[in-house]
Order: structure tokens, then C-alpha cells, then sequence
């Protein structure tokens, strides 16, 4: 008897999809889901988009892959979770759980008992994640987040998971691979359990550019085809892979209006000027320049900058 994946309750057996609005334990939010287990035994792969409602091109790219595949292709089970936050996106809401005011992804592993967006990454730590061999979570720069593709795989869980996580690097087609220490978010909660995964970033400004839907398109067809779970060919690469051990998250210091120096995809040298917090006068704040050479992969691109606030400019040590 094959492997039956389980969604609240539902048994997913070999051979059938599973498509529903699933009714997430002790609430009464409803999220998409769509389950495909394949006809021939193989591993499970789970996929997340929309942990934050203004990041578009995961979720189109899912909705698009799960509409493609049938069980007969399949060695294994694909688990889709095609918009996590779904009402942040349907209220437009970018980067919270407009219920709770929650980041979903600062929530793993999440309380059966506590808020909306608790209950919900208890759920997915629970119940979902403990029945895949490898995580994908989808992301994109959000509204006034300019982005250039990288991806982040877990490196503070081990060598055996690391080394697995970093193997799948390869076959994605996006340049900038970052080792991350992060402990939270749904896949550096599943490495820590054991699972390896990768989390993935393309498109940026909270738009969502067909390009970069059928660039993901391709980096999940890949991912099933590494794992075993599609019998066909790799999409070949077309960009060079450049792994980053040490990655620098510029934090504001005060609250004012910002103004990056800086683009996505450039390289800086140390002492370079990142940019500026002023006053609305126009008058200097803060000035902030680069602690060592790199490549910049994103950046705040909207004008108010908030006390704390940690991306006013993300860059990878080279």
C-alpha cells in the first residue's frame, strides 16, 4: 500500500488530488490546498506561497503547476499550499495576517491555542511539514521592495541537512545562493526538525511579472525532477551560482524618510554609501555605508523608514 497524505483528517491515497478551501483546525479560516500523490511511490515534497499577502508570483506560479500535473506523472506527492495568508492577499494586506497583525513567517512553530496566525503555523508545523521530505517556500520582495532573485538554504542545522538543502540549490536557476542561520520561517523550522527545504525569492515591488512566474514555474519542475518525483529532463541554467556565507541586514537606527544609494544587483565596495535617513525638512539623520564589499539583493524602496526596521538594504559579503 502506497503513502496516504493526510490534510486534516482527508486521506490522500496513491493515485488521487485532493483540491480544497481546508477549514484550518480550531478556526474558522479556510486557505487552498492542493494535494497530488502520485501513482508510483517516491517522496513528498510540500510547497508554500503567499506566507505574505503582497507577494504575488509564488502564488500564480503554484496555482499554474497544480493545474498541470496529474498522479500519473508522479513518483511521490506534491502538497501545494497555494496562498497561506489568503485574506491578507484578498484585503491587499502586504506583509501581516490582517486578523492578528501577524508575520506568519516570525510564527513557526506556532500555539494551537494562541491567535489566528498562531493556530495556523501550529497547523502547518503540526500537521503538514511532518509529512514532507523536502519544504519549498516561495517568496517575493513585497510593495516597495525592489528584488533581485536569491535563495536562502538552511546552515545552522547540521552538515547532512545542509548539504541536501544546498544540493537543490543547483538545479534552481536563481544566482545567489545564502547560507542562513535564520530560526524562523517554515523552512528553517523544518531543517531544525530534520527536513531540509529551501526558501526562494523572485519578483520584487509587490508586482507580479509573468517572467518571473514561469521562472518558478521551472525552478519547482526542477526540484521534482532532483527529488525523483518527475522522470524527465532539467531545465538547463542560465545564470551563474554564487553561494554568500555571510549576508548584512541594515537595520534604521531612527525613523524618518529614506533614501537608498544604492540599486538591487549591484556590487559595493566596503565604505560605500547605502543610503540616508533625513527629516522631512530634508536634513541628514543618519548616513549608512557598507561594513565590507558585496552584492545588494534587495532594498527598501519606499520612502518612510521605521526605527528597527531590518531591510533597509540586504547585502551578501563577497
Amino acid at each position: 500500500m502506497g503513502k496516504t497524505i493526510d490534510i486534516c483528517g482527508h486521506q490522500v491515497r496513491e493515485g488521487e488530488i485532493y483540491q480544497e478551501m481546508v477549514l484550518v483546525p480550531g478556526t474558522a479560516y479556510q486557505t487552498p490546498v492542493t494535494v497530488i500523490n502520485g501513482a508510483k511511490p517516491g517522496k513528498t515534497l510540500y510547497i508554500s506561497a503567499g506566507i505574505h499577502g503582497g507577494e504575488y508570483p509564488g502564488v500564480a506560479a503554484v496555482a499554474k503547476m497544480a493545474a498541470q500535473l496529474s498522479a500519473e506523472q508522479l513518483c511521490g506527492a506534491v502538497i501545494f499550499l497555494h496562498c497561506v495568508n489568503y485574506s491578507g492577499m484578498l484585503s491587499m494586506t502586504d506583509a501581516v495576517l490582517p486578523e492578528d497583525g501577524q508575520n506568519l513567517n516570525r510564527d513557526f512553530p506556532g500555539d494551537a491555542k494562541g491567535t489566528l496566525g498562531q493556530r495556523i503555523m501550529a497547523w502547518l508545523a503540526g500537521e503538514l511539514l511532518p509529512q514532507a521530505d523536502f519544504v519549498v517556500d516561495l517568496h517575493s520582495g513585497g510593495a516597495y521592495e525592489p528584488l533581485t532573485p536569491c535563495l536562502f538554504f538552511p546552515a545552522a542545522a547540521g552538515s547532512r541537512i545542509r548539504q541536501m538543502a544546498e544540493a537543490a540549490t543547483k538545479v534552481v536557476d536563481i544566482p545567489y545562493c545564502i547560507a542562513s542561520g535564520a530560526g524562523d520561517g517554515s523552512y528553517s523550522w523544518a531543517a531544525s526538525q530534520g527536513i531540509p527545504g529551501l526558501l526562494l525569492e523572485r519578483g520584487g515591488n509587490g508586482e507580479c511579472p509573468p517572467e518571473q512566474v514561469e521562472c518558478y514555474c521551472r525552478d519547482i519542475h526542477n526540484l521534482m525532477v532532483h527529488l525523483g518525483l518527475l522522470k524527465e529532463e532539467l531545465y538547463p541554467r542560465q545564470t551563474a551560482r554564487q553561494v554568500f556565507e555571510q549576508t548584512s541586514y541594515l537595520a534604521a537606527d531612527c525613523s524618518g524618510f529614506w533614501y537608498p544609494a544604492v540599486h538591487i544587483d549591484q556590487q559595493i565596495s566596503k565604505g560605500d554609501l547605502l543610503g540616508e535617513i533625513k527629516d522631512v525638512f530634508g536634513t541628514v539623520q543618519q548616513r549608512y555605508f557598507a561594513a565590507h564589499d558585496g552584492i545588494v539583493f534587495y532594498h527598501a524602496g519606499g520612502l518612510i523608514a521605521k526605527q528597527g526596521f531590518t531591510n533597509l538594504v540586504a547585502y551578501g559579503r563577497i
